[in-house]
C-alpha cells in the first residue's frame, strides 16, 4: 500500500525526522536530526505524490523503522 508524503512527513517528524523540499527538480529529503543521515524521497507532485512500497522499505531501513509499524502510524 503506498503513502502519501503529507502523510510520511507527518508521522517523520513525530519519529525527529524532518522533510525538506527541493529546490530545484524532484527528491525531497528526509533527514534525521541527529545525525544527518539523508534519505531521497521522488515527488513529482509534491504533497500530493504517493511512494510505492520499495520507498518506504528503503526509508525504513535507512533509519532503522520496522516498517508495519511505520505503515500503521500513516
Amino acid at each position: 500500500m503506498p503513502g502519501r508524503l503529507r502523510d510520511i512527513v507527518r508521522v517523520l517528524g513525530s519519529l525527529g525526522i524532518r522533510v525538506e523540499k527541493p529546490n530545484k527538480g524532484s527528491h525531497w529529503k528526509a533527514i534525521r536530526n541527529s545525525d544527518g543521515k539523508t534519505y531521497p524521497l521522488p515527488c513529482h507532485n509534491g504533497e500530493k505524490s504517493e511512494l510505492d512500497d520499495k520507498y518506504l522499505r528503503g526509508l525504513c531501513n535507512c533509519f532503522g523503522f520496522d516498517l508495519t509499524a511505520f505503515k500503521k502510524l500513516l
